[in-house]
């Protein structure tokens, strides 16, 4: 039997998670829990809550989104961490995501395709009403903690091997070479960049009254991949050579920030930053640099995710048309 679990990783206090979210949801609050968010301001703090928001517990942890620092892909951490932290998303450690996905089976399998939405709770296609959103995925290969991460916009050694960038935020044209990332069965992903008229290419999204709804994560312009087959506890994703940029995986970002001096721009110039392009399809004893990007290749009983997210709201009033769907294959 196969099954989906949307859960908690970790309390905002280090307290133990709650192993699913079944019959609750997160709800996105402003300073307190229960307060509001300012139209086009990004949440300060996450709660377990009702699907209106009106019955909240569990501060967990919070990641938020932040829009004015380059070279983008910045956030700022709470909960876990306690003080606030102004970091790179590549210096959240995967057991403080906001949000854990875990794909459970009665046998050993390998997934593959896995994708996350942003949708109305109606139909996945459409997007959620009212409320922009920023996902990215979280890997911590390397172990490297958030205050390696150094100051805002300052290159580290913290090279996290999800996404160094939100998908939903225009990503910045002079520095990825490409703004898609393709997973291993040859789906492509596409996010805007910050020299396009939009970030989201959902027509519906584009031509919305409220200017700017269209740099969110929904509908049929933005679909985040997330990598395959991470194993429990992302297991499936450790590699012994990963800090030298030679073992079986590759940073997912190494697809979309290809460039090594780009990639420097992120995490200082030291060799163990450096992967090269990760797009590049140009086979080498068996396999292309493209082949060490896709995650993990092995077998499990469970497969687990950490994503971050972060929401403002495009109008006033809670938001119920709102809700997270992930899909895969299994084999």
């Amino acid at each position: 039997m196969a099954e989906i679990k949307f859960q908690l990783l970790k309390n905002a206090d280090g307290t133990a998670a709650l192993g699913t979210l079944s019959g609750s949801g997160l709800a996105f609050y402003g300073a307190t829990g229960g307060s509001s968010v300012q139209i086009g301001a990004y949440q300060s703090t996450t709660y377990v809550a009702n699907a209106d928001g009106s019955d909240y517990d569990d501060e967990t942890n919070n990641i938020k989104y932040r829009s004015e620092v380059f070279p983008s892909g910045q956030c700022e951490i709470a909960g876990s961490y306690g003080t606030a932290q102004n970091i790179g998303l590549s210096g959240v450690k995967s057991m403080h995501g906001t949000l854990g996905i875990e794909f459970g089976h009665t046998t050993e399998v390998k997934v593959q395709n896995c994708q996350l939405r942003i949708y109305d709770r109606n139909n996945v296609n459409n997007p959620a009403s009212g409320v922009n959103t920023k996902v990215a995925e979280l890997v911590n290969w390397n172990g490297s903690t958030y205050n390696s991460q150094g100051a805002d916009g300052a290159s580290s050694d913290a090279v996290g091997s999800g996404d160094c960038l939100w998908w939903g935020e225009p990503w910045p044209a002079e520095l990825v070479s490409k703004n898609y990332y393709t997973n291993s069965t040859g789906v492509v992903f596409y996010n805007g960049l910050d020299s396009a008229t939009n970030t989201n290419g959902d027509i519906r999204l584009s031509t919305a009254a409220v200017a700017g709804s269209y740099d969110t994560v929904g509908g049929t312009g933005i679909i985040v991949p997330l990598l395959d087959s991470p194993g429990s506890g992302q297991q499936g994703l450790a590699s012994s050579e990963i800090v030298s940029g030679t073992g079986m995986a590759w940073p997912k970002w190494t697809q979309y920030l290809t460039n090594t001096s780009n990639q420097d721009t992120f995490f200082g110039t030291s060799g163990e930053q450096q992967f090269g392009d990760g797009s590049n399809t140009v086979k080498s004893a068996g396999l292309a640099n493209i082949d060490k990007t896709y995650g993990g290749t092995g077998v499990s009983t469970h497969h687990t995710w950490s994503v971050a997210l972060s929401a403002s709201p495009l109008s006033t009033g809670s938001k119920e048309d709102y809700g997270i769907y992930v899909s895969l294959e299994y084999l």
